[in-house]
């Protein structure tokens, strides 16, 4: 039955992907999950291997998960520390590690690391969880690609990845490797990228479709922080602590996006940008009249 899925799947991607020898100079992978995690990151680099001429790693130390685009240069730390893991000079093949976040690992890996070979795709993951729906405003996995379109290089943000199925290390990366050689990444211009999420059991995946993403939960206010030790939190110098519980579902389930989908079965992409401007908003608000926009003068 493993065998009648991973059949299927590589026929839906020959079907939805058009071959275009689509290949690349330099491919930089990263992740959130951290170097712990080296088999699927491996796993990823020996299947697009064979459409780039070189394919670097560069994976934080530790577990970086929900740190979004966050780098932790800035007022307290103007450096980045990188140690060389492996090199495989036959397979143009290398692995670095760095304290830093996956936002870091791509910022120097794009900003001079690598001299004049910069790599011209950036692959982030694949991480272990989906990413879906509201998940993307916080995962490191899906920063990490946002980064990269933020430096004007396409990326691909992959999450839903089973370790326990051995499968997976073989189907989902040649998946992979076979849709980053085809022309729909040529959709992408240098400030987008794709999220594309996995259904966690890949032996029900039932096909491989295109969907917006759940920007924001329907239902905020069912999210709500409960205190959980007994201080008041009204007296002087008083700690307290508290935990975000649900209290009702925050999602509008009847609305259908990229989460109700990979619950379906289905292989989800996503295109997003780094654009945040509102362009509709901009030009309403620049037609209304003058007097109503309080003015502004140093003199009273």
């Amino acid at each position: 039955m493993k065998f009648i899925h991973f059949f299927l799947l590589m026929a839906i991607s020959h079907v939805l992907f058009a071959r275009a020898d689509h290949t690349y100079k330099h491919i930089l992978i990263t992740n959130d999950d951290g170097i712990e995690d080296i088999d699927r990151l491996v796993a990823l680099a020996k299947s697009v291997r064979h459409v780039a001429d070189q394919v670097s790693i560069i994976v934080s130390s530790f577990d970086r998960s929900g740190t979004s685009n966050y780098t932790t240069l800035g007022k307290y730390q103007s450096t980045i520390e990188i140690t060389t893991k492996y090199i495989d000079t036959l397979n143009h093949v290398a692995v670095y590690e760095t304290p830093g976040n996956p936002a870091d690992c791509v910022l120097i890996g794009l900003s001079g690391f690598f001299k004049d070979n910069r790599p011209d795709l950036v692959l982030s993951g694949i991480n272990g969880g989906a990413n879906t729906g509201t998940e993307w405003f916080g995962s490191g996995t899906i920063g990490a690609a946002r980064m990269a379109a933020y430096l004007g290089v396409k990326s691909i943000a992959l999450s839903g990845f089973d370790d326990d199925n051995p499968e997976s290390f073989k189907v989902i990366p040649e998946w992979i490797s076979h849709f980053i050689s085809s022309s729909i990444i040529d959709e992408l211009s240098n400030n987008q990228y794709f999220t594309i999420a996995f259904p966690k059991d890949i032996n029900s995946i039932t096909g491989v479709i295109f969907s917006a993403r759940r920007i924001a939960y329907e239902r905020p206010e069912n999210i709500v922080f409960q205190k959980i030790n007994t201080n008041d939190e009204q007296a002087l110098e008083s700690t307290t602590i508290w935990i975000p519980q649900h209290i009702a579902n925050p999602v509008d389930s009847s609305l259908k996006y990229d989460d109700s989908k990979v619950k379906e079965g289905f292989i989800v992409i996503t295109p997003m940008t780094i654009d945040e401007n509102d362009e509709e908003t901009l030009k309403r608000l620049q037609q209304l009249p003058e007097k109503l926009i309080p003015q502004f003068t140093t003199t009273q």
